[in-house]
């Protein structure tokens, strides 16, 4: 087959004449490929001997096998036909073919002259598909790509070209493919129809974007195809919204909690107060000093809830011990004592640790019975726990305790354990309530805790990007693998943390 304008039936190429949108090939009546032009490997991808001896219609889309065949062997009346042709990534390329009336006998076989489909966007259209930075996709009538513009290389990593002859909705996301089929399959029986769906895509690398494609049916006797659709990337807007909606969803708890919570106590302030002053009593003042530290407990606890949903942008690395003595310095009683096991080695945010390290602390001391408490804190082969040897959790509230506002104590917020939440899943990290014997590796002398138990779980060095090793002192010494890693983190991946033993 031969791509060249198709008012020049019977030019044939030269070796110097190669072209990337249309090439010439030489057929036998039975298939066989007798020669093979210059632009072959410019417009299918293939070297030229690999073409010849083969049957060209096995490289011919099955849809377009009967026409080609029937004008080869002199069957057909009419010797144009359109079809598809396999590309050597695994799509297809369209292009117009017109088989000659003679055998040309300086082949032995009849010359085939085609040219892209694609090919007949007018000229003044081309800057603007080189250069603009949508992508704008061309579907047939089988709502398979005729044609994607230069755009698709930067925007998806797809090489141009790579995607002709493929469906685009086998590259939608599962959970938005059913949506966009129906919009897709409604815009090809609907002429007039005209759509815009925003939706996950495929990359190349395996990632997914946002996309935002406008989709316009084309006229019948349109020469490019049935559908154009313009796709940009939207995934920095959605990742904008999506943390607005978060925020949002922080002000209105915000919100309940001023509303509420602090109401409550400032009554009992301004009522004490009254009592005290007409009674002459101290108990009301007493009763008022209570709720102004649950008053100021509260604060703390919206300071830190209003910074929930951050992200961690500059993590550091530091010993799990230093950081749990400090916590326990804040919220440890003379009735309680804090155990820490072999310590690990953490990089995350060390003061929202240490926030979400005295809220657990604080949840043990408060619940854990009038008995001397003993709290734990060991590395796990998954993170570490924090455990105590208290009453535990009743099995019936196991499923509430990180919901925000849930309590069992009349003095309790609420919030503390939804504080702890918020800080891990930052991390990209998992907090759950567990039993201790179902942890782990976690390494601490026995007896173990059975109260409550927490475990939190992050990825190791390794996993998270970077490789790490303890010496004797508990001090971290780099492998070889280091460097690689630490020129990552170096790189961009700064963000990136882990818990390691």
């Amino acid at each position: 087959m031969t791509l060249h304008p198709m008012d020049q039936p019977h030019a044939t190429e030269t070796a110097s004449t190669p072209n990337a949108d249309r090439f010439l090939v030489a057929v036998a009546v039975d298939g066989e490929v007798l020669f093979a032009g210059p632009s072959v490997p410019s417009v299918l991808g293939v070297e030229r001997e690999t073409l010849v001896g083969d049957d060209f219609l096995e490289h011919v889309h099955p849809s377009g096998r009967k026409a080609v065949s029937d004008a080869l062997s002199a069957v057909a009346v009419d010797r144009r036909v359109v079809h598809r042709v396999r590309h050597a990534s695994g799509g297809y390329v369209r292009v117009e073919s017109v088989v000659d009336d003679e055998v040309a006998p300086e082949f032995g076989g009849r010359v085939v002259t085609s040219r892209r489909v694609d090919g007949t966007f007018p000229e003044r259209y081309r800057a603007f598909l080189e250069y603009g930075t949508d992508i704008v996709t061309v579907v047939d009538d089988d709502g398979r790509v005729r044609y994607e513009s230069p755009s698709v290389e930067e925007v998806l990593g797809y090489e141009q070209g790579s995607l002709v002859g493929r469906s685009p909705l086998g590259y939608v996301h599962p959970d938005d493919r059913d949506r966009v089929t129906e919009e897709f399959y409604g815009a090809l029986s609907d002429p007039d129809a005209a759509s815009t769906l925003e939706y996950r895509y495929r990359t190349a690398d395996d990632d997914w974007v946002w996309l935002e494609s406008r989709t316009r049916s084309l006229p019948d006797d349109a020469a490019v195809g049935r559908l154009v659709i313009n796709s940009r990337d939207v995934t920095e807007r959605k990742h904008r919204e999506r943390r607005l909606a978060d925020r949002n969803d922080r002000l209105d708890r915000f919100t309940s909690i001023v509303s509420h919570d602090l109401r409550n106590p400032l009554s009992v302030v301004r009522a004490s107060i009254e009592m005290a002053r007409h009674r002459g009593e101290t108990d009301p003042l007493e009763r008022g000093e209570r709720a102004v530290d649950r008053i100021e407990r509260l604060t703390t606890e919206l300071l830190t809830l209003a910074r929930q949903g951050e992200g961690i942008d500059d993590p550091s690395e530091f010993p799990l011990e230093r950081v749990a003595r400090e916590a326990w310095d804040t919220v440890g009683t003379a009735d309680a004592d804090l155990v820490v096991g072999r310590g690990a080695r953490i990089r995350g945010d060390r003061s929202r640790l240490r926030q979400a390290l005295e809220n657990l602390f604080r949840n043990c001391v408060e619940h854990g019975g009038p008995r001397d408490l003993r709290v734990v804190v060991t590395a796990t082969d998954r993170g570490f726990v924090v455990a105590d040897d208290g009453p535990g959790i009743d099995p019936d509230h196991e499923s509430d305790v990180f919901e925000s506002g849930f309590t069992t104590r009349e003095d309790g917020t609420g919030y503390g354990l939804d504080i702890v939440r918020g800080i891990v899943e930052a991390h990209d990290w998992s907090v759950a309530l567990t039993d201790f014997d179902r942890v782990a590796g976690a390494d601490i002398d026995r007896p173990a805790p059975d109260g409550a138990c927490f475990e939190i779980r992050a990825p190791t060095p390794k996993r998270a990007g970077r490789v790490s090793t303890n010496d004797a002192e508990g001090s971290v010494s780099d492998t070889a693998d280091n460097a690689a890693a630490d020129n990552d983190v170096a790189g961009g991946d700064r963000r990136r943390t882990w818990i390691d033993r």
